[in-house]
């Protein structure tokens, strides 16, 4: 084929493709073994000695995932979609002193949590800047898990709680086309215990969990969505005819 007809393929390649069509990466991303969170729960509870207050703070085991749309095709990306992301913090057990008095001391609460996990419900979009950082305004979550509660007031029950929160995290490129998530952030979650659901002598009870996500990261590797970028552009056009040996000059 002469270098004119190559020239007329070329062009009628270029005029068969669609406009220029923007491609996507997506990468599924997990907690690395030894990961924690630094969990602050808070009670409030009201019984017939009024309502009382405390928190208590430990580092727990953390696992998780999510499932990250990245754009364009390759770093640096400009946007992103979390469409899936699990929070799994380990069982542990926090300890509370409420009604504190004078000379009398305080009665003390421990609650056991257990099963807990947060899930995102919906997906969520954000720019990416310049440094890597996204935040989620509005980020819809569900808690769930189960605790049981023994000393001033006894008894168990299931936290069921879909809830609004501001989520933030950091997606930076990695060697080996691989893609990592830090600096987690989320703003307090606060579940009002259905009053039904509560023991004797207690007429509310409300727990708010803060997590530190200091120590929890996920990275995994991203892969193009869209398989005929094969320039890895960002684009799907002409270039990527000729990465398949379709319509291109002589070199």
């Amino acid at each position: 084929m002469n270098s004119t007809k190559i020239r007329i393929a070329s062009a009628l390649a270029a005029a068969a493709l669609p406009a220029p069509a923007l491609a996507d990466s997506e990468a599924f991303v997990v907690c690395p073994k030894g990961a924690s969170m630094v969990a602050t729960v808070g009670i409030t509870i009201t019984t017939a000695l009024g309502t009382s207050s405390d928190t208590d703070t430990k580092t727990i085991a953390v696992t998780g995932s999510a499932h990250a749309v990245l754009s364009p095709t390759n770093p640096t990306w400009t946007g992103v979609t979390l469409d899936q992301v699990v929070i799994d913090p380990a069982d542990a057990s926090f300890h509370f002193d409420l009604y504190c008095f004078p000379f009398i001391g305080c009665q003390s609460i421990d609650v056991q949590m257990t099963n807990l996990v947060l899930t995102s419900l919906a997906p969520m979009s954000s720019a990416i800047s310049a440094t890597g950082n996204a935040s989620f305004a509005n980020a819809q979550f569900f808690m769930q898990g189960d605790y049981v509660a023994t000393g001033v007031a006894s008894g168990a029950g299931t936290l069921a709680n879909p809830t609004t929160a501001t989520f933030g995290c950091r997606i930076t490129p990695q060697a080996n086309q691989a893609v990592k998530l830090d600096q987690l952030t989320m703003s307090p979650i606060v579940t009002v215990v259905d009053p039904a659901s509560l023991p004797a002598g207690v007429t509310a009870l409300t727990i708010t969990f803060t997590g530190n996500f200091t120590n929890t990261t996920m990275s995994g590797p991203w892969t193009p969505i869209n398989p005929y970028d094969l320039t890895g552009a960002g684009l799907v056009n002409a270039a990527d005819l000729c990465a398949r040996g379709v319509g291109c000059a002589p070199p």
